[in-house]
């Protein structure tokens, strides 16, 4: 690789748009690891882990993972709306180009992990005697009665199922949350997206 091309990445990575974006994705693919093997975390949370009850096991990170992604997701069409970059001398068109293929390249994998998470609501998640029929895609037009602490159904998860949050309720509109969230991540991407490449030039 050229030095030209070495200063080309580095400035693109330097940009605060493309930093948070990346960072989402790792988070995101995080989670959903998480969420796929719930057993390797057991929630607690490094160095403050002994000061801090707060567990946040596999549960946490599928329910709550595509509302935070949805709030960086708007973090950064901000990010984007409001800057004033000038352009560089040493900008070309092709350049500008590639880098907008590579962040469009970037959004397109948080939306997918996003949705991905989301999925996992429906797959491995389930008040525990509901556990055996999964999936349950149902939950979109039925309501789970009274408070009902939500389990993970995986195998080998009955320690991080005791320290599992319950259903919001009403229930259904926290099933339709995990099909609208991703929804919104796309939106508010491409919004980012648009405004990021305008700034650019």
């Amino acid at each position: 690789m050229s030095e030209t091309s070495a200063g080309d990445a580095g400035t693109f990575l330097k940009d605060p748009v493309v930093r948070l974006a990346l960072i989402t994705l790792a988070g995101l693919v995080l989670a959903l690891w998480i969420a796929r093997a719930p057993t390797s975390y057991t929630g607690k949370l490094p160095l403050i882990g002994d000061y801090i009850p707060l567990k946040l096991n596999a549960v946490y990170f599928i329910v709550f993972g595509p509302i935070v992604a949805s709030f960086v997701a708007a973090v950064l069409w901000f990010q984007a709306a409001r800057a004033e970059r000038p352009p560089s001398k040493n900008l070309t068109s092709d350049k500008g180009d590639r880098d907008a293929i590579a962040l469009l390249i970037i959004f397109a994998l948080i939306v997918i992990a996003s949705a991905a998470l989301s999925l996992q609501y429906f797959l491995t998640l389930a008040p525990a005697e509901l556990c055996p029929s999964r999936p349950h895609y149902d939950f979109l037009w039925t309501n789970v009665p009274g408070p009902t602490r939500i389990t993970h159904c995986m195998s080998d998860t009955q320690a991080i199922n005791l320290e599992s949050p319950y259903y919001f309720e009403p229930q259904i509109l926290q099933s339709w949350g995990h099909v609208l969230w991703p929804v919104l991540i796309t939106a508010l991407l491409i919004g980012t997206w648009r405004s990021w490449r305008k700034t650019a030039r």
